[in-house]
């Protein structure tokens, strides 16, 4: 048994209202939802668990339903490289559901997550039925290519404050909460998380998180990091 399938607390039905905000279905009569949601099964992983490894079979296709995920690849000496973070109602899985290749990526829980599955057949079949799942889904593609290749840019080109502050402001749009002393970041990445996704060590962010709450462009006191000076955190970003 794969370390995938130990994570799996729990198999259950999908509710098709948790399809509803998912951008691919979002044209889905409440008919046509109800059947959609009859191919998925839901599974809970706890937080840090595996879902699938870079190098597994591509069988299935996913939607996160609650929580978080990253998107993760072998850097190799145990170590990760963080490509991309996912929350609720984002996808994964279709690359290798396309062209039934291995996995080129793994997938690992950030939080406590639930995720909707269907079967590769069942997804495809989908598709043939639904030609505007695969316009929305050649959108969805663009956007993370637009995405990885910004991320590629300014990792090649920034120092790691930028990279930083980059990052930072990337979480405070995906994962943000407005509060009276600025913008709460609900998902909490450790140091190493986060020096995985822009390239450096642990012990630098750990500095440079330390500098940036010394001049007052974040604030740390909780285990929450808040943005506390967006526009000097963008003026770091060249």
């Amino acid at each position: 048994m794969t370390q995938a399938a130990i994570a799996i607390d729990s198999a259950k039905g999908i509710d098709p209202s948790a399809l509803r905000n998912v951008p691919l279905f979002a044209d889905f009569e409440d008919g046509a939802l109800d059947e959609l949601a009859r191919l998925f099964t839901v599974q809970s992983f706890r937080k840090h668990q595996t879902i699938f490894r870079e190098g597994d079979p591509g069988e299935k296709f996913y939607v996160v339903v609650s929580g978080s995920v990253a998107v993760v690849r072998d850097a190799g000496e145990g170590r990760e490289t963080i490509l991309s973070l996912l929350t609720t109602n984002d996808f994964f899985g279709e690359m290798s559901v396309f062209d039934s290749s291995v996995r080129s990526a793994g997938i690992r829980t950030l939080t406590p997550a639930e995720v909707g599955v269907i079967h590769r057949d069942d997804f495809l079949a989908l598709i043939d039925r639904s030609p505007r799942i695969g316009r929305a889904l050649v959108v969805a593609l663009a956007d993370r290519l637009r995405a990885a290749n910004a991320m590629i840019a300014s990792t090649s080109s920034q120092d790691i404050r930028s990279r930083l502050a980059s990052l930072l402001l990337h979480l405070k749009e995906q994962f943000g909460e407005a509060i009276p002393e600025g913008t709460r970041i609900t998902l909490r990445l450790t140091n190493q998380e986060m020096a995985n996704m822009i390239g450096t060590t642990r012990e630098t962010v750990n500095r440079s998180l330390n500098r940036f709450w010394d001049e007052r462009l974040i604030d740390m006191k909780t285990s929450h990091i808040v943005v506390s000076d967006e526009a000097a955190l963008r003026a770091l970003v060249v």
